[in-house]
């Protein structure tokens, strides 16, 4: 019963996404107050309707980290507030570093056997920045702390392989690997290159890299229950 109720939650989520990219192709920014702001507390429930463990703080790293990711969609859509939305989400990525690196605890990651595999995550987010930076002016120091800041998200649920199972580790990564695409291609649209493609595609990759790290977070649950 329990599984079917978070299977339809998850299925409202997709349908809303799929709402949500209608309004942005159509550039109906309006209807985007009723659609984005449900994303993360749709996945909220999911998790919360889905786990089998409500209690301990791996359990709530997940439900804070999705909150804080809401907070950021609804300051972003703010005028004048990029700077709040940018702090919200940066402490969304401060949670879920501390979830992959508090998870599988007493076992060595794939970066504690083999740290040169994270080389190319530090080529990519120091080649980013750079290229970024003359687009950026006052925001060069605010927008390096967020993009060491995903990096290292991401370093570390590369991290996570070995110290978890295969399922719970492939969804973290991908999860995790789409939300620093969706964050690099959102600081191009939002600083460089201004393009209707950009904004589905920041949108899509964001949705689905939340789900994905939810999901991830359950199958972890399953395998140490």
């Amino acid at each position: 019963m329990k599984q079917a109720q978070a299977k339809f939650i998850f299925g409202v989520y997709a349908l809303v996404l799929v709402l949500e990219l209608l309004f942005i192709y159509f550039d109906q920014q309006q209807f985007r107050w009723f659609t984005k702001p449900l994303l993360m507390p749709l996945l909220m429930l999911g998790f919360y309707t889905a786990s089998s463990k409500r209690s301990g703080t791996l359990f709530y790293l997940i439900p804070v980290a999705l909150f804080l990711s809401w907070a950021g969609d609804v300051l972003l859509q703010m005028k004048g507030m990029f700077i709040p939305g940018l702090i919200s989400f940066l402490l969304a990525h401060v949670f879920y570093i501390v979830y992959f690196s508090k998870t599988g605890k007493g076992k060595k990651g794939l970066l504690q056997l083999q740290p040169l595999i994270g080389i190319p995550v530090l080529v990519y987010i120091l080649i980013f920045l750079w290229l970024l930076y003359p687009f950026l002016d006052a925001l060069k120091i605010p927008v390096t702390v967020y993009g060491i800041t995903i990096g290292i998200m991401l370093l570390l649920a590369i991290n996570t392989r070995h110290k978890l199972s295969n399922a719970a580790f492939t969804l973290f990564f991908i999860g995790a690997l789409l939300f620093v695409i969706s964050d690099s291609l959102l600081a191009v649209n939002l600083f460089a290159m201004n393009h209707l493609a950009l904004s589905l595609c920041v949108m899509l990759t964001y949705a689905v890299a939340q789900y994905l790290i939810v999901k991830g977070a359950l199958a972890n649950e399953q395998i140490n229950s």
